[in-house]
């Protein structure tokens, strides 16, 4: 990793050349809300530097909610080869990638969709300033800050007009990208990465002493659909599937085609675990017809499933779906209650 030294001004001017480039989204406010947009028109001073994980997440720009797939009687529509960026990324955000693309990629099955955008994405990541209550990265082998899946990552140091900012000499893209702008950066000192390297440490102090008294179990399969613990938070569930839609790791999605003129279109949408028809099959059986059941189908499948075929946790602890649930369900509440479910 080779760590330089960069005023916001110069920063701001290689995210332009950038945007020169690529199609360059990057964190802006509106209306008191922080979301992606599209760099092309925007005066600098708008771009955010988050404090932590925006609420959007990344997978948005690899497996967006819905897209045509099919055509017929005409063929299988060509994925868009599209080159972009992303700006604002977390810790959290990157691993909630890996997981991505351990399904889409995978060695058996690569979804061509996925694959194109995710081919030519510049990933520009920044620590987190503040951790967020919700927040829980700790607890499934992440943290507050990148180290590794980012082509460019930006460190904002209280008290210090300058970013910190780290080209991943792993990455080409990011290798080319600071030869044609050398000239914006100059050499870190010593002093700034170990300034560096105390706020760091700070941030995860932060987390581990707010998530210090629950651990992730690790036989959470291991308790059936009729335990009282799942119908506990099931009773507060709204079904409103805004835990997986929120979620960067969720990625189930279901196929359905309608008519247009002499053609039929075939498009593919987001889907939630926590939908009734989830899981309904011909004939109209369902396998996770209780909510309780599908409540537990969601942690089984983050802290169980995943983590077994692709060893790696379907959960990034970015605390998403805590700020989203609309019957105030805390997913540490629920591993806390599956602990002493399992200690009992």
């Amino acid at each position: 990793m080779d760590l330089y030294r960069a005023s916001k001004e110069n920063f701001l001017t290689l995210l332009g050349n950038i945007a020169a480039d690529r199609d360059l989204f990057v964190p802006v406010e509106s209306h008191g809300e922080i979301s992606y947009q599209r760099w092309g028109g925007l005066e600098n001073s708008t771009v955010q530097f988050p404090k932590n994980r925006i609420t959007t997440p990344p997978k948005v720009f690899f497996f967006p909610p819905k897209e045509d797939v099919a055509n017929f009687p005409a063929d299988t529509i060509e994925p868009e080869r599209r080159k972009q960026a992303i700006f604002g990324l977390k810790s959290c955000d990157l691993n909630s990638l890996r997981v991505l693309d351990s399904v889409f990629l995978g060695e058996e099955i690569i979804d061509p969709y996925y694959a194109v955008r995710r081919h030519d994405t510049l990933l520009i990541s920044s620590d987190c300033y503040e951790t967020s209550e919700s927040c829980f990265c700790n607890k499934v082998d992440g943290g507050p800050y990148p180290e590794e899946g980012f082509d460019i990552n930006v460190t904002r140091l209280p008290g210090l007009d300058d970013l910190l900012v780290e080209f991943n000499s792993n990455s080409l893209r990011a290798e080319k990208l600071y030869e044609e702008n050398s000239d914006l950066f100059a050499p870190a000192s010593q002093e700034l990465l170990e300034e560096r390297t105390s706020f760091r440490v700070a941030r995860r102090e932060e987390l581990e002493d707010r998530n210090g008294d629950f651990s992730i179990p690790d036989d959470i399969g291991d308790i059936p659909a009729d335990n009282p613990v799942w119908k506990e938070f099931a009773e507060d569930c709204v079904e409103c599937g805004a835990c997986n839609l929120s979620c960067p790791t969720c990625h189930c999605f279901q196929l359905y085609e309608r008519r247009e003129d002499s053609r039929v279109n075939r498009r593919k949408v987001w889907d939630s675990c926590n939908f009734k028809g989830y899981s309904r099959v011909a004939g109209g059986a369902n396998p996770l017809e209780s909510l309780e059941s599908r409540v537990r189908n969601r942690f089984y499948d983050k802290f169980d499933r995943i983590p077994e075929n692709h060893d790696i946790y379907g959960c990034t602890g970015c605390g998403r779906c805590i700020d989203g649930c609309m019957g105030d369900i805390d997913m540490r509440d629920v591993l806390k209650e599956v602990s002493s479910a399992n200690a009992s």
